[in-house]
């Protein structure tokens, strides 16, 4: 799929979003980071603390969660560009699981050297084993099995 139509593709946004979960105050998450919206981190993104704390009672605008998440969903396509090759040739599928990976982990997707292999070779089930195997799958179990199911799919 053309990388701009995935940036905007209605159904990962709204898998993305149902997996992050929507929330108008900022949270900690499992890190320690400020986070709110869909799952931006409002540390990474130097975020004032008298913000934060004004979100906490206020809750973040709506308006404010879209652009975000907008715009973490363009990072995360882009972070699998730079890490998979020829990731905007892979089936549309691959390319929306990975995408959806890189929101929650970003570049840390790039440390995931069999992964990247697998993928890059087309071993759609060895790829899908790297999921399940992964950190990541013992701290999000459901995710990662739908996600590694959907790329065990493509062969």
């Amino acid at each position: 799929m053309d990388l701009d139509k995935l940036k905007d593709d209605p159904a990962m946004r709204s898998e993305i979003a149902a997996d992050e979960g929507i929330r108008s105050t900022p949270y900690k998450d499992t890190r320690g980071n400020w986070t709110g919206g869909i799952g931006h981190n409002l540390s990474a993104h130097g975020m004032a603390w008298s913000q934060i704390a004004a979100w906490l009672k206020t809750g973040i605008p709506d308006k404010t969660i879209k652009t975000w998440f907008g715009e973490d969903i363009q990072a995360a396509v882009q972070c699998c560009d730079h890490i998979f090759s020829g990731y905007a040739a892979l089936p549309d599928e691959a390319q929306r699981v990975l995408a959806n990976m890189a929101f929650a982990l970003m570049y840390g997707l790039w440390d995931w050297l069999d992964l990247r292999r697998h993928v890059e070779a087309g071993n759609w089930k060895a790829a899908s084993g790297d999921i399940l195997q992964s950190r990541f799958a013992a701290q999000d179990p459901a995710r990662c099995r739908r996600l590694a199911a959907r790329m065990r799919t493509l062969g």
